[in-house]
């Protein structure tokens, strides 16, 4: 009896290096902030203060660009999906999931989702209509044509995960 978990973990190429862009930001934001400590010209207490935020929110930022961000991915295992977004996980079993798509092949985006680019973002889309945003399966702006292709193969592999899980266990 095999008691293991089949675990993919799925991201495109683009996840990791926008992590690593805003972790570089981050980092510069925190240099600066080290510069006001001395407390300017004048000596303010005020700009040390702001400095002191300024580098707590760019260590946030740092934390949160590479252990939340650049770890956005979807996660399959026998008994569904893990959707790793911006700020939060979800997990979809495998008998909820009707598939996964381009935005522009879905007709019932929000507004929102209308401007963010449907051509270029992926959905895991529900057996009860709802759809859920893939964001570590972008494809991005530069390139799109090559970059939509590469997160197509992996939205292919997505649907051969869900077509392949084993109902009835």
């Amino acid at each position: 009896m095999d008691n293991s978990i089949d675990v993919k973990l799925y991201r495109s190429e683009s996840t990791r290096i926008i992590g690593g862009v805003l972790t570089f930001f981050f980092v510069l934001i925190f240099i600066v902030g080290i510069q006001g400590l001395n407390g300017g010209i004048h000596g303010s207490s005020a700009i040390k203060a702001v400095s002191f935020v300024v580098m707590l929110i760019a260590v946030l930022g740092v934390i949160w660009s590479l252990f939340w961000f650049a770890q956005m991915a979807v996660i399959t295992s026998d008994q569904g999906i893990v959707v790793k977004n911006w700020f939060r996980r979800v997990f979809i079993p495998w008998d909820d999931v009707k598939g996964f798509r381009f935005g522009n092949t879905i007709d019932d985006l929000s507004i929102r989702e209308q401007f963010n680019s449907p051509y270029l973002q992926s959905y895991v889309v529900m057996n009860d209509g709802r759809h859920l945003v893939l964001s570590g399966l972008t494809a991005i702006r530069i390139n799109r044509a090559e970059s939509r292709r590469r997160v197509q193969v992996l939205l292919d592999k997505l649907e051969g995960a869900r077509l392949g899980y084993p109902r009835g266990k």
